[in-house]
């Protein structure tokens, strides 16, 4: 995993070398709306793992759902973000019943490539409101994202974007019902900056 991790931190720590002048600046800001699907990829608990969604043996239960978001960020650094994401996300179970999720994160964004065409990397940390039937609970949740924006105006863009959402459901008083569900995002998005 080291041989993978440090070239690919290396390679990332050198892009904003290899390119012009960065486009932001500290205080630059940006505003995005995200709407797509959401495809279940694992389910674990009782030290059981599910893969992919449908009702099958050894998949996950769930269908291909929707995601959607609204994320603010402010630079730090010409290449740093930071800011919050409020998002939306379902699909449902085997049996027809409804799973939400609706993620509240703290967004960290670098942005190694920047202009007309932006590469964001994002990394989110947060709440996540659980419901599933009658059940709700608030968890935590962690994101990884990755885009690919083009700015047809100075201020306008649109892009695509993936990533892993990462959905834990910890119960500290009864371990054996402790879950992790994960999730591969596919969304496209139109992002305002200024």
């Amino acid at each position: 995993m080291k041989r993978i991790l440090i070239p690919l931190m290396l390679f990332l720590a050198a892009l904003p070398g290899l390119g012009a002048a960065s486009y932001y600046d500290t205080g630059s800001q940006i505003f995005t709306i995200t709407a797509g699907v959401s495809t279940p990829m694992s389910y674990t608990s009782h030290g059981e793992s599910m893969f992919w969604p449908g009702s099958g043996e050894g998949q996950t239960h769930h269908t291909v759902g929707g995601i959607g978001a609204l994320s603010y960020q402010i630079f730090v650094t010409p290449y740093l973000a930071i800011g919050g994401e409020l998002g939306y996300q379902f699909d449902f179970s085997r049996s027809g019943d409804v799973s939400t999720n609706v993620p509240i994160t703290a967004k960290l964004t670098y942005v190694p490539v920047q202009g007309d065409f932006d590469i964001p990397i994002s990394l989110g940390l947060g709440m996540d409101y659980i419901s599933y039937d009658s059940y709700s609970k608030i968890s935590f949740g962690l994101t990884f994202e990755v885009g690919f924006r083009y700015y047809f105006t100075e201020s306008w863009g649109v892009g695509i974007n993936t990533g892993l959402l990462v959905v834990p459901e910890v119960y500290f008083d009864r371990a054996e019902k402790n879950s992790v569900m994960t999730y591969i995002p596919a969304t496209i998005s139109v992002t305002y900056r200024h």
